[in-house]
């Protein structure tokens, strides 16, 4: 197959027959402007911009027509030929994004997207102006706990309603008709937490705009760092150490854990710790939990816990299955509720005075910290959520630049962590860490490490068998939302002992907080690897590579909890789901 684009001939490869055009010249660095695509190729044909004139035989004669279409829209066809940057397609695309600008709230400056807003790029493209600049209405903006949406911003592209379909198959987003106009709304218009949503953020994510974004705590947590009295902790989640870079112009995959810490007590928090040492003892209690129904020849499967979306989906879909899920807490809430009762006591500071601070690559956690029963001794377990995106929103704001930071290191107490703990951040990660140390537990021995390659891999569905002494563990990993719903219509969950579930795509390392990543860029990079690559290297090159082999942990139970699943341990670090 042969296509001519722009005068220049293309022989189209079988690894290259599907894609779209718009697709194609993407791959072949030939710009083509674009709002509304998505690589999951269902959003399309809505944003007017990627229009191009094709040239090919009108299929009943030897004539050839010519015909404006989204490139998007355009499949690749031999003898196809392609014209992307006439003057009368730019004229087009400028005409385009004037309409859009008059529909925009412009205030690019105070705006946290003003780095990355893709259709502020598309813009500066086609120097577009407008007679006619937008004036923002506050009625325009819907703000929930977890999510806010400002239609003000919103360009209607669609691509929040595709995501949610696509990815979660719950169409928890909808475009519907408003006292203002149509605009973005949570389906049925009762807000994101009284609906089925998830709150897992793609939706958020894949906003090309500032439209969709987390209900931001950076207000609150300003007000706890200048208020004397409090002693503000905060601890970062596996993945945030992936990612944050990005915002601060880093090659995607660098590893700053070393400078968040200098960031986060250059803001001013007076302990900073890690919550990998929190999914260490998440393991601690979850691999107890797994040996115990080992022993007891049941019941199974156990589904892990840890991610609150996945937990959303339970349920609002599956309620059947919450015996299922494992009682421990979530590392962000272990920490919050190990800082408020063990750090509490060690460092004789009053728990109401601890403000906990978790910064995680998920929104979800915003609603998980806010549940009812996350509450021990009458405090909270956690007090605010920053995503990586509001952490580089406050250093910004603090003109704190991450890449000229010393390197500097967690507090005592709860900054250790094993190589183990950090792969909570990736797909399969948690599978892993569980199984390393369940594994040690009933064998009685100091097994060699093993890397579960089977279970890592970014494929919707992951299933491996684990030999533990005599016993063949039958593990699986759903990795996406909409992949649950097809592991449960199957049937097959009743064949599994231990099943990890993470409602984003490849686990937490894709979370709804992280850094956005253009459709583009999506294409043609391969942000999964680069991100995990970070964690995977930390397990690979960490000392203790075992959950129950960090010294932190063992001082926890030795001097507080005891050991898993006492009932000082099920006081503060379990919640059973009703």
């Amino acid at each position: 197959m042969n296509i001519v684009i722009n005068g220049v001939d293309f022989k189209i490869s079988d690894e290259d027959k599907n894609l779209s055009l718009l697709e194609f010249c993407y791959k072949n660095q030939i710009e083509i402007l674009a709002l509304c695509y998505l690589l999951c190729g269902v959003n399309s044909g809505k944003c007017g911009l990627c229009r191009v004139e094709i040239t090919q035989n009108d299929g009943t004669s030897n004539d050839r027509i010519s015909k404006i279409k989204p490139a998007c829209l355009v499949s690749l066809e031999d003898g196809l030929n392609v014209v992307t940057d006439s003057q009368k397609l730019k004229d087009m695309q400028t005409k385009a994004v004037v309409k859009l600008l008059e529909k925009h709230d412009f205030s690019c400056a105070q705006c946290y997207r003003k780095t990355n807003c893709e259709f502020l790029n598309i813009v500066q493209k086609t120097r577009a102006k407008t007679a006619n600049p937008y004036k923002a209405d506050p009625a325009k903006i819907y703000s929930g706990p977890t999510l806010t949406i400002d239609s003000n911003k919103c360009v209607l592209c669609a691509r929040c309603v595709s995501t949610c379909a696509a990815k979660t198959r719950t169409k928890s987003v909808e475009i519907s008709q408003t006292d203002f106009g149509r605009a973005v709304r949570p389906a049925g218009d009762s807000g994101f937490e009284a609906s089925n949503c998830l709150l897992c953020g793609q939706c958020v994510a894949s906003c090309p705009v500032a439209a969709l974004q987390e209900t931001s705590h950076i207000a609150k947590v300003a007000r706890a760092l200048e208020n004397n009295s409090l002693h503000t902790v905060a601890a970062i989640a596996p993945a945030v150490r992936t990612a944050l870079g990005e915002l601060f112009r880093l090659p995607r995959g660098t590893d700053v854990t070393a400078k968040i810490y200098t960031a986060l007590r250059t803001l001013g928090f007076k302990s900073v710790f890690d919550l990998n040492f929190a999914a260490d003892l998440t393991i601690m209690e979850e691999a107890a939990e797994l040996v115990e129904r080992i022993r007891n020849k049941g019941p199974f499967p156990l589904f892990t816990s840890c991610c609150p979306a996945w937990i959303r989906q339970v349920e609002n879909y599956f309620p059947e299955l919450k015996p299922n899920v494992s009682t421990v807490k979530s590392p962000q809430q272990i920490y919050g509720a190990s800082a408020k009762s063990y750090f509490s006591e060690k460092n004789k500071i009053a728990k109401e005075n601890i403000f906990t601070v978790s910064i995680v690559p998920c929104t979800a956690k915003k609603f998980e910290a806010d549940r009812a029963g996350m509450v021990n001794d009458n405090v909270r377990n956690i007090d605010a959520v920053l995503t990586t995106r509001e952490l580089a929103e406050l250093l910004g704001r603090q003109k704190i630049r991450l890449p000229k930071l010393e390197d500097g290191s967690a507090d005592k107490l709860m900054g250790e962590y094993s190589g183990a703990g950090g792969l909570f951040g990736v797909t399969g990660g948690v599978m892993e860490a569980a199984i390393r140390t369940a594994k040690d537990t009933l064998t009685g021995l100091n097994e060699p490490v093993i890397d579960y390659c089977a279970i890592r891999g970014f494929k919707g569905i992951k299933e491996s068998e684990v030999k533990i002494g005599q016993t063949v563990l039958k593990i699986a990993v759903v990795d996406g939302a909409a992949n649950l719903f097809d592991f449960v219509e199957s049937g097959q969950i009743k064949n599994y002992h231990f099943i990890e579930v993470m409602a984003c795509e490849a686990g937490c390392i894709g979370g709804g907080g992280q850094p956005h990543i253009s459709a583009k860029d999506q294409l043609l990079g391969d942000w999964k690897k680069q991100r995990a690559s970070v964690l995977y290297s930390q397990d690979e090159k960490s000392i203790i590579r075992k959950c129950h082999e960090n010294p932190e942990i063992k001082l926890i139970y030795s001097s507080f909890f005891e050991k898993p699943l006492s009932a000082k341990a099920h006081k503060y670090l379990h919640y059973e789901y009703k």
